[in-house]
C-alpha cells in the first residue's frame, strides 16, 4: 500500500468513527451590542462627530429644530437649497412657517419628475442641502441616509453647506447592529409611511469632506461639503 492510499484509508475509517455534520462553532460577535440607552448614544454620537470636524445641534422639539436650521440657512447666507424628500425633511417644512416663510425668498430645489434629468451643474449651484437620515451610528458619528436617485446623492456631495435632519429614536451603537434593519429595507418597508428601498443605496456620511497632501496638511470641502451639521431632534419624549 502506498503512502497516499494509507493517509485515505485513515480519513476513511476516521470519518466512519464519526458519521454526521459536525457543528459549526457559534459566530463570534465582532461588535456586541452593548444595549445603550439613547441618551448614552447621543452622547457618543457628538463626541464622535465633534472629533471629525462635524457638529451636532440638539433640538427638544420639531418647531426648535425649524428655528435652528432658518438661522442656519441664514448664517450661511444660502440662497439656493436643494431638499431631499423625505419624511423628516418633510415634517421639518410642515412644522415650520418660518422655513415656509423662507422659501420665498429662496430658492428650495427637489428632485426633478425624471430622475435621468439631474443636471451636475446645476445641482453644484446650491448653496446648502437639506437631507434625512435614517439611522445614526454612535460610535463613528455617522449618518446612514437612503439615496434612491442620484438626485439625493448629489446632496450629500456637491453643496458646501450640508444639514442633516435626524431624530434621536435613529441612534444605533454602530453598523452590525443597524443591518439588520438596513437589510430589510431592501424587502419591506420598517416603516409603513417609508418606501421599500429596492434600488440605489444607502450612504454613510461621516463628518464634512477631508483629504490631505503629502505634507498631511488637512483640508476640508475638497470632494465634498465643507460643513456637515446634524439637527437631532428629540422624539422620545
Amino acid at each position: 500500500m502506498s503512502s497516499r492510499d494509507l493517509i485515505l484509508s485513515r480519513i476513511r475509517t476516521a470519518l466512519n468513527a464519526h458519521p454526521g455534520p459536525s457543528e459549526l462553532p457559534p459566530t463570534p460577535q465582532v461588535w456586541p451590542a452593548q444595549q445603550k440607552t439613547v441618551d448614552e448614544m447621543a452622547k457618543i454620537f457628538q463626541e464622535s462627530i465633534t472629533l471629525v470636524a462635524g457638529e451636532v445641534v440638539f433640538c427638544p422639539s420639531w418647531e426648535e429644530a425649524a428655528h435652528q436650521v432658518e438661522a442656519r440657512l441664514k448664517t450661511s447666507n444660502a440662497k439656493k437649497i436643494g431638499v431631499a424628500k423625505r419624511p423628516v425633511v418633510e415634517q421639518l417644512l410642515q412644522k415650520s412657517p418660518a422655513l415656509t416663510v423662507l422659501g420665498r425668498d429662496c430658492e428650495l430645489v427637489t428632485a426633478p419628475a425624471k430622475p435621468d434629468d439631474v443636471s451636475g451643474s446645476e445641482m453644484a449651484e446650491l448653496d446648502a442641502s437639506l437631507v434625512g437620515a435614517e439611522f445614526l451610528l454612535a460610535d463613528t458619528g455617522s449618518c446612514v441616509v437612503p439615496s434612491s436617485a442620484a438626485f439625493d446623492r448629489m446632496l450629500c456631495y456637491l453643496s458646501p453647506v450640508c444639514f442633516v435632519i435626524a431624530t434621536k429614536s435613529m441612534l444605533r451603537e454602530h453598523l452590525p447592529a443597524v443591518w439588520p434593519e438596513i437589510s430589510a429595507r431592501l424587502t419591506a418597508p420598517v416603516d409603513p409611511a417609508l418606501p421599500v428601498q429596492k434600488h440605489g443605496e444607502f450612504l454613510i456620511v461621516t463628518g464634512p469632506s477631508r483629504t490631505a497632501d503629502i505634507e498631511k496638511i488637512l483640508i476640508l470641502g475638497v470632494h465634498g461639503p465643507k460643513q456637515l451639521i446634524v439637527f437631532l431632534i428629540d422624539d422620545q419624549s
